[in-house]
């Protein structure tokens, strides 16, 4: 898989984020490597630049060891290179000069994260909150928007999920396409019985990032499988099938469902798996077929234009439908 994935070049949760964390630096000027890493904790740079940049970073701070936006540049950069110990030191250093620093709240929390000091993080994150949630720009926040994600992971990850939807409901409303909030926030649903909306927010989720991404369609079999919705289990299936590379198995899963109550569903799924074994033309009448039913269908118009201008290759995933994200 990771070889298909280097030759075909990025997969489309990869670009998502990627998006994101280019906003990021624009919007607010953080030095790249530290936007790397939190605006998605599980993108990692390689370890050559990791280490030139961990040199690079600490030699600005031995120049200038007061200069707290080094020190924030410095500590990302270990928390990147996965020296967490050192790099949640780094802004605990910070913090003790400025209490209320945005970025080394984020970045101590996210470490903390990742060695699984979970009542530390959410410490860090509620500070954040707490201090951001009523300033002028709150609404549209990038910082603020990832600790309350951020709150909705820690929560999931230490089984409540009760306690994660109302963060991730505030992440999505300053963000509503984020599609890993919506992820998290269809699991929390599902994880509190209520599985309808659940299902509708992780249907938001790959309408997003329809490819690439296995855990919202395994999610989405969990979902409808709760729903006793025989017709969504099946799609769902055939979806995990797709993003694992069964191509076969995913095409016989979704042509069985074209003729039932998740049609649509069924030939957005046997676009992207004709798409992605190079049948452009297939994919085109796929999509065709949900058009001339649905004229305005989102999904179907952004596949469309997809394959007119990048191409008929959805990338497989990375991972499995077990894996982390």
């Amino acid at each position: 898989m990771q070889t298909l994935r280097a030759v075909r070049g990025p997969d489309d949760r990869t670009l998502n984020r990627a998006i994101k964390i280019m906003a990021l630096v624009l919007v607010l000027g953080v030095p790249t490597i530290a936007a790397l890493y939190w605006m998605d904790r599980h993108v990692e740079a390689p370890p050559a630049l990791a280490d030139r940049t961990v040199s690079a970073a600490e030699e600005a701070v031995r120049n200038n060891p007061t200069d707290l936006a080094a020190r924030n540049h410095l500590a990302a950069a270990y928390v990147s290179a996965k020296r967490y110990d050192d790099g949640i030191k780094q802004f605990g250093q910070i913090l003790d000069s400025e209490p209320g620093n945005r970025p080394a709240l984020l970045g101590r929390g996210l470490a903390y994260v990742e060695t699984k000091q979970y009542d530390l993080a959410t410490a860090d994150f509620q500070r954040l909150v707490d201090a951001s949630k009523a300033g002028e720009f709150a609404a549209t926040d990038p910082q603020l928007q990832q600790a309350y994600y951020e709150l909705g992971v820690v929560a999931l990850e230490q089984d409540r999920p009760a306690d994660a939807i109302a963060p991730l409901q505030e992440a999505l409303k300053i963000n509503g396409a984020d599609a890993d909030a919506l992820y998290r926030f269809g699991m929390a649903l599902i994880g509190t019985g209520d599985a309808t909306k659940g299902v509708v927010a992780l249907q938001r989720a790959v309408m997003f990032v329809p490819s690439g991404w296995c855990e919202p369609y395994a999610g989405l079999v969990t979902g409808f499988t709760a729903l006793g919705d025989t017709a969504g289990v099946g799609y769902a299936n055939g979806m995990v099938a797709f993003c694992g590379g069964r191509l076969d198995e995913a095409t016989a899963d979704l042509k069985a469902l074209i003729s039932g109550p998740r049609k649509t569903e069924a030939l957005l799924g046997l676009a992207l798996v004709a798409a992605q074994s190079g049948d452009t033309a297939g994919a085109r009448d796929y999509y065709d077929q949900v058009l001339a039913a649905d004229p305005k269908n989102a999904s179907a118009l952004i596949g469309l234009s997809q394959l007119a201008t990048v191409g008929a290759h959805p990338t497989l995933p990375a991972t499995s439908p077990a894996g982390s994200n």
